[in-house]
C-alpha cells in the first residue's frame, strides 16, 4: 500500500528491466522535476498532480514509476544520505591541537558543501521529520544510524568531560541546523568557508576546552570579531504571564477564556506532535475534548489558531529572552536554572518553534513574532557576550546562529531518546556545551 492509501501495483525501480532508455529518461524526468517543486513549493505544497504536470506525464505514468511523491522523497534521501556517511568517513584525527582543529573544520566545510550541493532535500528533510508522514520513521531512523556513526569515531578520540553518544548528538543537531540556518535566513552566514571556521572555533572548545587559544587563533589570522549588538527594530512589548490568552480575547467571559485556552493547549500539542502541516482541527478538539463548532466559535480556521499560539508563544519567549539578559557569566547556577525554564517553554512551543524557523506557512503575523523572538535573543546573547572576557577569537554572527541552533534543535534531537525525568541530563548538556563554547572566559 501506497503512503497515499491506495493500492496499486509495484512501480519500476530505477534499475528494474521493465525500464528501457525511454522509460530511464522519464523516470529521470519526474524526480527532477519533482525536486524543483519541493524547492519552490515544499515538500508538503506539492501533489503528484503538479509533478506530473511539470514533468508533462499523466498520473497514470507517474505510478508506473512512483507509488508516490513520497517513494521519489525517499530515492533523493538514500542519495543524499549517502553523501553524508561519506562526509563521515572522512573524518580525520581530532584533539587539542592544530592538526586537531584543522580536521575538525575540514569536516564541516566538508558537511557544508554536500548540505549546499543538496539543500533542497535537507530543508525538505527537516520539514518532513517534523510531522507525522509515512517518511519520518525513514528519516528519524538514519539519523540515529547517522548519530552512532559519529559516535564511533568520536569514541576514538580523547574527548574532555563529554561522552561519544553526547557529543555526537550535539555536533549532528547544531551542524545540520546551522546549514539549514544559512539556506532559510537572511542572516549574513550565507556563505560557507568564514561561518565554518568561526563554528569550528566554538565546536573545538566544546569538544576540547583545553585547546591553546594559540591553535584557533592562528587559523582564522586574527583578532576576536566584536561587533556592537544590534538593536532590535521594534519594540517587542510586554510579556504576558505564562498562560494568558492573546488580547483579541479579552472580552470573552472568565468560562469563554478557559475554553480559549483549552483549545490553544491542544493545538499546542498537536502541532507538536503531527506538525502544523499534518494537523487537523478534529485532532485539535478530539484532544480537547471540545465539538468542532466550539472551535469555530473562537478561530476561523487551523491557521487561526497558530497565529493566537505564535502571539502567546512570542510573549512568553521575550520573556524569557530578557531574564537571560540576568544571568552573570560563569554563574553556573543561574544558568542551568534558565536552560530548566526555557526547556519547558520549548516542549510547550515546539510545534510554532518549528513554523517560525520553517516558515511555513507564510503569514505576516508569524514573520514578525519570529522576527521579534530572535531580536530579543540576539540582544541578550550580545550583552551577555560583552562581560565574557575573551581572547579566542569569535564572530558574533556566528555566536548568535550557533546558539539559536542549539536551543531550537538539541532539545528535538535529545528528547526522544532521553528516559522519562532525563530532563536535568538534557540542560545539564546544553549548559556544558554553551560554557565552553561561548561563555567560559578564554
Amino acid at each position: 500500500m501506497s503512503a497515499e492509501g491506495v493500492l496499486r501495483r509495484s512501480s519500476y525501480g530505477p534499475t528494474s528491466p521493465m525500464v528501457g532508455q525511454r522509460g530511464a529518461r522519464t523516470r529521470e524526468r519526474i524526480v527532477s522535476e519533482a525536486l524543483t517543486l519541493f524547492a519552490a513549493q515544499g515538500f508538503h505544497g506539492t501533489s503528484v498532480h503538479d509533478i506530473s504536470a511539470a514533468a508533462e506525464i499523466s498520473r497514470a505514468t507517474f505510478y508506473q514509476y512512483f507509488e508516490s511523491k513520497e517513494e521519489i522523497f525517499v530515492q533523493l534521501l538514500d542519495e543524499c544520505g549517502g553523501a553524508l556517511v561519506d562526509v563521515v568517513r572522512q573524518l580525520g584525527p581530532l584533539g587539542p591541537t592544530a592538526e586537531g582543529f584543522g580536521n575538525l573544520y575540514s569536516w564541516l566545510l566538508a558537511w557544508g558543501q554536500i548540505y549546499d550541493k543538496y539543500s533542497t532535500m535537507f530543508v525538505q528533510w527537516a520539514n518532513v521529520d517534523s510531522s507525522g508522514t509515512a517518511i519520518r520513521p525513514l528519516v528519524t531512523g538514519f539519523v540515529e544510524s547517522f548519530d552512532a556513526r559519529v559516535a564511533r569515531r568520536l569514541k576514538q578520540t580523547d574527548l574532555e568531560g563529554l561522552s561519544a553518544p553526547d557529543a555526537a548528538v550535539v555536533l549532528t543537531s547544531v551542524v545540520n541546523r546551522f546549514n539549514y540556518l544559512r539556506h532559510v535566513t537572511s542572516s549574513p552566514t550565507t556563505d560557507l568557508e568564514g561561518p565554518s571556521h568561526h563554528l569550528a572555533v566554538i565546536l573545538q572548545t566544546v569538544l576540547f576546552p583545553s585547546t591553546p587559544v594559540e591553535v584557533t587563533r592562528r587559523a582564522l589570522g586574527g583578532q576576536p570579531d566584536w561587533s556592537r549588538p544590534r538593536a532590535p527594530s521594534a519594540a517587542a512589548g510586554a510579556a504576558p504571564v505564562p498562560g494568558d490568552v492573546p488580547d483579541r480575547f479579552t472580552p470573552l467571559t472568565a468560562r469563554g477564556a478557559t475554553t480559549v485556552r483549552e483549545l490553544m493547549d491542544a493545538g499546542g500539542r498537536v502541532f507538536a506532535e503531527r506538525g502544523y502541516q499534518r494537523a487537523n482541527v478534529d485532532d485539535i478538539v478530539g484532544v480537547a475534548g471540545f465539538a468542532r463548532g466550539t472551535f469555530y466559535k473562537y478561530f476561523d480556521e487551523k491557521l487561526d489558531l497558530l497565529v493566537a499560539l505564535s502571539d502567546q508563544c512570542r510573549g512568553e519567549a521575550v520573556q524569557i529572552a530578557h531574564t537571560f539578559e540576568d544571568v552573570e557569566p560563569g554563574d553556573g547556577e543561574a544558568l542551568r536554572a534558565w536552560l530548566t525554564e526555557y526547556v519547558d517553554f520549548h516542549s510547550r512551543y515546539v510545534g510554532v518553534i518549528r513554523v517560525w524557523l520553517e516558515r511555513t506557512p507564510n503569514h505576516p503575523a508569524l514573520d514578525r513574532d519570529r522576527v521579534l523572538v530572535l531580536e530579543a535573543m540576539r540582544r541578550a546573547l550580545y550583552a551577555h557576550l560583552e562581560r565574557v572576557p575573551r581572547s579566542q577569537p569569535l564572530d558574533l554572527r556566528v555566536a548568535e546562529v550557533f546558539q539559536v541552533a542549539l536551543l531550537e534543535r538539541l532539545p528535538e534531537t535529545y528528547r526522544p531518546r532521553a528516559k522519562r525525568g532525563r530532563t536535568p541530563q538534557m540542560v545539564e548538556l546544553m549548559a556544558q556545551v554553551l560554557e565552553r563554547g561561548l561563555f567560559t572566559p578564554r
